[in-house]
């Protein structure tokens, strides 16, 4: 029988330890673990552990990409009106928010943020407010008061649809920012609440929640239209990050009603299992795109600190045999 070095014209690298920045397509033994490894592409992503909030809430607001994200408001409990910057690392604190709420939605950028809606008590709000990467300043107001509810978008063509009205009212309805009052946009074909979403103005995504079986829905910046894959793990209280094309749906609540560490990719049509989150846990919020996105804060039920990071497949290390 040929040997690998016959086949290969090399030997097969032996070492105590593995490779500091080992590449695609590389093999070696271990001696120390007495295993045979490799490196191989996976299409799956993957998540590691970031720095945890200062304060662990659920139901925050959220903004921001993996390296620069935001969190603010939501409950510990007691609601809070706290903001964290997130930096790729660790989370410090920033601008307080002008009113303490939870269950309120975000979008944009650390340093050009828009917070709206959510709830103060009992009364849910129709409060926006603008940041500028140190203070919370008052924006126009929303049509209609909600929480639990959708946000996607920029501080200046945000978008919120969904959610919950006063008196446990659900409500298709949706509304477009422009950078200083919200108008009418088109209304969801179903009710949504406590469900999550992602994208632009003109290009959003809303997914799981309540009643189930949830629908996903994306948006044009005029229609929703009902899109034709569902979650594969039915849940509500998501965390999501990505653009209508490339998107993650992470965590929540299954109707158990358990935390999920479930995490699904969309490709704008149809959703695939992808890799589980660490901690398993309900109104987490997210932030980034599909390839680098940021989960933090949610309930177990007890309030959570874990931040996470996930980044997209690419080279991973396996181990191909042991001795």
């Amino acid at each position: 029988m040929a040997t690998y070095k016959e086949i290969k014209g090399t030997d097969i690298q032996v070492v105590s330890s593995d490779p500091a920045n080992p590449v695609l397509g590389q093999i070696w033994y271990n001696t120390t673990s007495q295993t045979l490894k490799g490196v191989k592409f996976s299409s799956s992503g993957s998540w590691a552990t970031g720095g945890n909030l200062n304060t662990a809430r659920g139901s925050v607001g959220n903004a921001g990409t993996q390296t620069a994200g935001l969190a603010f408001g939501g409950g510990t409990p007691p609601i809070s009106n706290l903001t964290e910057e997130y930096d790729g690392s660790s989370w410090t604190a920033g601008g307080n928010l002008g009113t303490d709420r939870d269950y309120l939605s975000g979008c944009g950028l650390q340093t050009a943020a828009l917070g709206f809606g959510g709830e103060n008590g009992s009364p849910t709000l129709v409060d926006t407010e603008e940041y500028d990467g140190s203070a919370w300043t008052a924006g126009g107001n929303l049509a209609t008061s909600r929480s639990d509810f959708q946000g996607c978008g920029t501080q200046t063509a945000g978008l919120a649809f969904g959610g919950e009205t006063p008196g446990v009212n659900l409500t298709k309805a949706t509304e477009e920012y422009n950078g200083t009052s919200w108008t009418a946009g088109g209304n969801l074909n179903n009710f949504v609440d406590f469900g999550s979403g992602f994208g632009t103005q003109t290009a959003a995504v809303c997914f799981g929640g309540e009643p189930s079986p949830p629908t996903t829905e994306n948006y044009d910046g005029t229609t929703w239209t009902v899109a034709p894959g569902v979650l594969n793990t039915e849940r509500t209280r998501t965390g999501g990050a990505g653009t209508q094309t490339a998107g993650l749906a992470f965590g929540g609540r299954d109707p158990s009603p358990a935390p999920s560490n479930a995490t699904e990719s969309y490709d704008g049509s149809v959703w695939t299992t992808d890799s589980n989150i660490g901690t398993a846990r309900y109104n987490v919020r997210g932030a980034g795109i599909q390839t680098a996105g940021l989960a933090f804060g949610g309930f177990t039920p007890t309030a959570q600190a874990a931040t996470e990071e996930y980044n997209a497949g690419g080279p991973v290390t396996v181990t191909i045999s042991g001795s």
